[in-house]
């Protein structure tokens, strides 16, 4: 592309764990290097996140989780994200002023005013996170399940409905709906480059990443054979077979180098454990089927195993399993590039259409 024909994008993100802003810090010096201009459009956790990066940063108010004993209050989250999107119509002159800005391109990742300033303004959008396979992938979902997955279908479809492409981030290779197979992409998870540096070891600990204190889990690993590294329970030390860290740069390093991982479905760890090649117990935070659906394809694609209720026998089963999941890793080679080829042919879209 001439440098004449570089592009002008808002990039709207969810600004509610890390998971968003760490795909962001990827695509945006990518974005930026080939000589786009790129916006972001942004709340919560992200705001300060990219604004260290020195990032072009909008800040809204967004969608905030709401949890009660561990478990997502799903009214109680719509709520208060409804109330923020009437602060934001508040901010009205200030989003005019921004869109006078003449974008060629949105970016929205589960970020939906971006997606109602596509609609508004006539301009193309391009949906790029993890939540469309709800939407737009043939998923297996287990009849217990149903129920939730339509309610998450919802959610998504509320936060962006019509895209004019769909890049779907995925650690497994599910079926396109043929309704959205022209204009969508499958590929794979961005690595952040600090992990892709890594040479993974395998030692003798199993990583335990708990997002809350548990001391149910914490009792539970004390009772098996094996030795624990776990974060997450906010203290240093030792008691046992488990030796204690606190969130920290040692994180990654114990990432490198345990022989498995039991922790959280989040999507972003999940997804660096396999290219790790590390096998992974999830255990899906209750209420978030999103993270339900991370467990569900992790044990399809025989990467590791999952649990809603945890027990001494399921984590001895997978440990000593570990074995058939190396095998499985091992034939895991996707092309982790294929996100930037596929936003390239994107862009080469909008370019072609403005022509």
């Amino acid at each position: 592309m001439e440098e004449k024909e570089k592009m002008k994008i808002l990039y709207g993100l969810a600004g509610e764990g890390f998971g968003h802003s760490s795909r962001a810090k990827a695509i945006i010096p990518y974005l930026e290097k080939r000589g786009h201009k790129v916006k972001v459009v942004t709340y919560g956790q992200a705001v300060d996140v990219l604004k260290k990066e020195k990032y072009d940063v909008f800040e809204i108010k967004g969608c905030e989780f709401v949890f009660e004993k561990g478990r997502l209050k799903k009214s109680k989250t719509l709520y208060k994200s409804w109330n923020n999107f009437f602060d934001n119509i508040k901010k009205s002159k200030e989003i005019y002023d921004l869109m006078l800005e003449d974008f060629d391109l949105l970016i929205s990742d589960m970020e939906p005013l971006v997606s109602i300033l596509s609609n508004w303004y006539r301009l193309p959008l391009l949906s790029l996170d993890n939540q469309h396979r709800l939407t737009n992938l043939d998923l297996n979902v287990p009849e217990e399940y149903k129920i939730d997955f339509e309610m998450a279908r919802f959610v998504v479809n509320l936060f962006c409905r019509s895209a004019d492409w769909y890049i779907i981030v995925n650690f497994a290779n599910s079926k396109v709906n043929k309704k959205w197979k022209e204009i969508t992409f499958q590929v794979p998870p961005i690595i952040r480059p600090d992990v892709r540096k890594l040479k993974p070891k395998k030692k003798d600990y199993v990583l335990v990443y708990l997002s809350k204190k548990d001391r149910k889990i914490v009792n539970l690993l004390k009772k098996i054979d094996d030795n624990f590294v776990v974060y997450g329970m906010d203290k240093e030390g030792k008691e046992g077979n488990i030796v204690y860290h606190k969130k920290g740069f040692g994180f990654v390093n114990d990432l490198k180098d345990c022989k498995a991982i039991v922790a959280s479905a989040g999507f972003s760890l999940i997804a660096e454990a396999l290219y790790l090649n590390k096998p992974y117990f999830a255990l899906p935070l209750k209420g978030q089927f999103e993270q339900m659906l991370n467990a569900i394809e992790l044990r399809g694609a025989g990467f590791g195993d999952y649990s809603v209720g945890l027990k001494n026998r399921e984590v001895e089963d997978f440990l000593s399993d570990l074995k058939k999941y190396e095998i499985k890793l091992k034939k895991y080679k996707p092309d982790y590039d294929l996100l930037f080829k596929k936003l390239d042919v994107v862009i080469r879209k909008v370019k072609n259409n403005k022509s």
